[in-house]
């Protein structure tokens, strides 16, 4: 192989149904969980590298003295903005490098299969038609590379 194999595993169906089993149950703790469109996530009140020591200090001065704050502002619902807001970076903070690695294993895996499967391809083609067997894979791999037409050659132009 070109590239060599970078990583060898078997991933046990058993193990794949623990797995997406996990994640269910994860996503069933918390179903209201929200999806954004591009326009809308634009249109958000960006955080920043401050905003949680930001939106923190605002929470302790409330708690403090709740006078000073507009008409019908709501302390309880700011708390639980606050305090989910923590929770759910530390979902983040846990998840992100997990999601990285599975996204970069792919990546890889995915990687040596197509090295692999474009050997296969180069060997088939040499084989000429020879083996009957494997003329229907070679007709399906050939979508994947279309023979290209060369351009008939004009003649060039005389002295």
């Amino acid at each position: 192989m070109k590239d060599g194999n970078r990583i060898s595993e078997e991933f046990s169906e058993d193990d794949l149904k623990a797995v997406l089993a996990a994640i269910t149950l994860i996503e069933g703790k918390m179903p209201w969980l929200l999806t954004l469109t591009p326009d809308e996530s634009r249109g958000l009140r960006n955080l920043g590298f401050d905003g949680l020591p930001f939106a923190q200090a605002a929470l302790d001065a409330v708690r403090a003295d709740i006078n000073f704050t507009r008409r019908g502002f709501d302390l309880a619902e700011f708390e639980k903005d606050v305090v989910l807001y923590g929770q759910l970076n530390q979902v983040r903070a846990r998840l992100a490098p997990l999601a990285q690695k599975v996204t970069q294993t792919a990546q890889i895996a995915g990687s040596d299969m197509m090295v692999t499967a474009d050997d296969v391809y180069e060997d088939i083609n040499r084989d000429n038609g020879e083996t009957a067997a494997v003329q229907a894979a070679r007709q399906q791999m050939k979508k994947r590379y279309p023979q290209r037409k060369t351009a008939e050659k004009k003649p060039k132009p005389s002295a």
